[in-house]
């Protein structure tokens, strides 16, 4: 730009706009002096500047041109600056938000400015012809240059295609697709990952609208259509998305996976952790100050470089392979939900002994919510009821829940008192004790069961434990036998249960220590399964931690082995076991076959650390089929 420039902007001659310049302009109206100068500022225009001459001197200034809304901006800009800064120039910063003439008045900022290069980020506006400043230009898909600029480029069709091939490997073969309607690109990668395999997706698959309209009706939409997948163009997408999965009770990946075309520092922050195509946008940044600092250093033509930047897929924990089994009856869980505050110790503490704790963690438990989380995790279909306070630990139970895809229309916070806790003694050799404070636990009452009792309605079966009120849970007993439910009855800190009970119990299952405390007056584990079958039980299950299990109905009598895993803690194993033998009962499947994969469910869970983090979902599960299979064989005879 220069002062005939400025005249032809401000309809006046050159000399009026060098008088200006030059402080002799006393001739001049006043209203003809403000114009012109506020065009010289808008512009910032530098008499002295000849940045369109060879000989312009240099200044050791990059200019960055951007628009705010860039997919990786504020990771673009780092690198750009620091490798600039390493490189012993600045940069001048300039945002066009996508404006055509903002982006025409910048490139004459930046020429008038006298910079060195200029990096133009994801503009469509082509710089001046006559300007004869280097330029690279970063751009998010290939591009013919009309001027000679270096062409850094990343394809968001790749980014579509990277997507949908991924989920296609995995087995998806119905996959929905949520994109804002400026983004045709990422919907021709979709549509080309799936003609690769020669078939289409459906139509109704693909919603492209807003923001607000994806919220609104996009992803129900997609979620109607029976997909097993969706792919979404950022992670703020696909944390809505998490949100209406979980809304309808399913849980992620188990029930549905979810992967974005593009990457953010989000998608290590939401759970699961989301799986993302990842685009180096510091890499790209980086890459571009290197290439102007070759055209403006070392005079290298902007044709040697024309780069497409490669992509790939980020794997976190948001997409599985698709259920490959046909989900069971309704499971609904009646119990307790605590929070666990796990304390590691060499030894467990004998009394007046102290011991000190390696360490210290909370996490959500309690033997209801365990459960729950234990056959959501095994796509088990699953409600849950119980009682929580309305609090932080509240919360973090609820969301353990939900993100296991337990449904909770059931759970109730309760305002007058706090969620129950807890404390659990972990020894290195995995063995535990704990203290139990009930909170809200204890509030879990008949009119509870009553306001739900229609999850009750049809259910296969329901699980109950005796954290909770005695009255409720005899009351839930009772109320399972009028609507025909089978129960499935876990005791703990009970030395008494009404006689009459028992006969209403279709799976009564308490460990070693239980069965002893119950029916001391049997010397034997056989024994006391007996008594508990005399009682009116249908079927006793009594588990014996590392010695595996023992089984007693009218069929089957005799001890079941382990899976024969080392254990870490086995504070959550019953409840694994307890929670697997419901998911595989509820499919049809056999007392035996039952047992045995609840085995390997217990097995695998005793090797982590803490309850509900360390329940094994089904595809973990499902590596072990083989030897679940052999463990049936093998257990038990008529």
């Amino acid at each position: 730009m220069n002062i005939k420039d400025i005249a032809n902007l401000c309809g006046v001659s050159p000399s009026t706009v060098s008088k200006i310049l030059h402080n002799k302009d006393a001739d001049i109206s006043v209203e003809t002096r403000k114009k012109v100068l506020e065009i010289i500022k808008e512009y910032q225009y530098v008499p002295y500047s000849k940045v369109i001459n060879s000989a312009a001197p240099k200044t050791n200034m990059i200019g960055v041109l951007l628009a705010e809304n860039t997919y990786g901006v504020q990771d673009m800009l780092y690198s750009i600056e620091k490798a600039a800064s390493k490189n012993g120039y600045g940069i001048m910063l300039c945002n066009t938000a996508q404006d055509e003439k903002k982006a025409e008045k910048y490139y004459q900022i930046f020429n008038n400015k006298g910079v060195d290069g200029i990096i133009s980020i994801c503009q469509d506006t082509e710089p001046p012809e006559e300007m004869k400043i280097p330029i690279v230009r970063i751009q998010n898909r290939e591009r013919e240059i009309k001027n000679a600029a270096a062409d850094l480029y990343f394809d968001m069709k790749e980014s579509g295609y990277l997507a949908v091939s991924y989920l296609l490997e995995m087995g998806h073969e119905r996959i929905a697709c949520l994109l804002e309607k400026d983004e045709e690109d990422i919907r021709e990668g979709y549509r080309g990952a799936y003609k690769e395999r020669f078939v289409s997706p459906d139509e109704e698959w693909i919603f492209m609208g807003t923001e607000e309209e994806i919220e609104r009706e996009g992803i129900a939409r997609c979620l109607k259509a029976d997909v097993t997948a969706i792919v979404c163009s950022s992670a703020e997408m696909g944390n809505a998305v998490y949100e209406k999965v979980r809304e309808r009770g399913d849980g992620i990946p188990n029930k549905m996976s979810v992967i974005s075309t593009r990457d953010s520092a989000l998608a290590e922050k939401i759970y699961p952790k989301l799986t993302a195509v990842h685009v180096p946008m510091d890499e790209i940044g980086a890459r571009g100050v290197n290439v102007l600092i070759q055209m403006m250093e070392d005079r290298k033509s902007a044709h040697e470089f024309k780069e497409k930047i490669s992509q790939h897929i980020c794997e976190r924990s948001s997409v599985s392979a698709p259920s490959g089994h046909e989900r069971g009856g309704k499971i609904v869980v009646v119990g307790s939900m605590n929070m666990d505050c796990m304390i590691g110790v060499s030894r467990i503490p004998t009394v007046g002994e102290t011991v000190k704790a390696g360490n210290i963690i909370s996490l959500p438990g309690g033997k209801g919510a365990n459960q729950a989380v234990g056959a959501g995790k095994l796509e088990g279909l699953v409600y849950m009821i119980g009682r929580l306070g309305n609090d932080s630990d509240g919360k973090t139970i609820y969301n353990s829940l939900v993100n296991s895809g337990v449904k909770t229309e059931g759970v109730v916070f309760d305002d007058s008192v706090s969620t129950g806790r807890a404390y659990v003694n972990v020894a290195s050799g995995g063995d535990s004790t704990i203290v139990i404070y009930p909170g809200a636990n204890a509030k879990l009452d008949c009119s509870q069961i009553n306001q739900y009792e229609r999850l009750l309605e049809g259910a296969a079966y329901c699980l109950l434990t005796s954290e909770i009120p005695e009255e409720t849970v005899e009351y839930t007993i009772e109320k399972c036998r009028e609507m025909k439910v089978p129960v499935i009855l876990k005791l703990s800190a009970v030395e008494r249960m009404r006689e009459s009970l028992f006969q209403d119990v279709d799976y009564f299952i308490p460990n070693e220590k239980e069965a002893e405390l119950l029916v001391p007056q049997a010397s034997s584990v056989e024994e006391r399964a007996d008594i508990f079958i005399k009682k009116g039980v249908k079927n006793v299950i009594i588990t014996l931690g590392q010695k595996g299990c023992y089984l007693k109905n009218a069929k089957y009598q005799g001890f079941v082995p382990t899976a024969g895993f080392h254990p870490v803690d086995s504070t959550g194993a019953a409840d694994a076991f307890i929670s697997a033998l419901a998911v595989s009962l509820s499919e049809g499947n056999e007392i035996r076959q039952a047992i045995s994969f609840a085995s390997y469910a217990a097995g695998i869970s005793s090797t982590r650390q803490g309850v509900q983090p360390a329940m094994v979902d089904r595809r973990e599960l499902s590596l072990y089929q083989e030897e679940i299979e052999k463990l049936c064989a093998g257990a038990l005879s008529d």
